[in-house]
């Protein structure tokens, strides 16, 4: 059968995917580093791109729409008892179990750095720590180490799933994501793409919303 390269995933979600990597390790690693603005300056790209990334999920190109993706808990399953069995059926974007854990990632980020906003310890004061009580200001520090933690299990066992689907099913997950292109058939339809200036659009009002939150432009 004669094959080709074909596109899979549109500049967008590739900068969005390295760069949110780079954010969140930032952000965890320099939680306690002073001073925090380095670790804030981290939350605030986290939550630009976030932003940007459920935005593009709903009007971006076909693989990054969540209704491409996400077929919900039973798919999922079933999709997970055949990684058991080791059977795997290459998906053109994110299979079923993996767009739980892109939801997963998603939905933690947003309640992590929003716990963050809100937080307040001996060194740090979170730009809405004053709308809250204090003993609340100190559970949402709490919640926001461990939410951090959580996140970061995750993650890795997303690092530990795209190395075992490279030495056990021959699939690179990596290079595709780098280069935005698949081996594929010669008559394969490619999925549609939506244009770059919607995403420039879409990221310029990401940027603006997370900068209103963490309130660099409210007075």
């Amino acid at each position: 059968m004669e094959t080709t390269q074909k596109r899979i995933w549109d500049l967008p979600i590739r900068l969005t995917h390295w760069s949110l990597a780079v954010s969140f390790f930032g952000a965890f690693f320099t939680a306690e580093l002073k001073p925090l603005i380095i670790h804030e300056m981290f939350a605030f790209a986290c939550l630009v791109l976030v932003t940007f990334r459920v935005l593009w999920g709903l009007v971006g190109s076909d693989t990054a729409r969540f209704t491409h993706f996400v077929k919900g808990y039973g798919p999922a399953m079933a999709y997970l008892k055949d990684l058991r069995a080791l059977k795997h059926r290459p998906y053109w974007g994110h299979n079923p179990l993996g767009a739980l854990a892109i939801l997963a990632i998603l939905g933690l980020m947003f309640v992590l750095v929003g716990a963050g906003l809100f937080a307040s310890t001996s060194s740090y004061t979170g730009p809405w720590t004053q709308s809250v009580s204090r003993g609340l200001a100190n559970l949402l520090d709490e919640t926001h180490g461990f939410l951090a933690s959580v996140l970061m299990t995750i993650v890795v066992i997303h690092i530990a799933a795209v190395v075992a689907y490279k030495l056990f099913f021959k699939d690179d997950l990596v290079t595709p994501m780098v280069k935005g292109v698949k081996e594929t058939s010669a008559n394969f339809q490619e999925p549609r793409f939506a244009p770059v200036w919607l995403a420039a659009i879409l990221f310029l009002i990401s940027l603006a919303g997370a900068g209103a939150v963490f309130r660099f432009w409210l007075l």
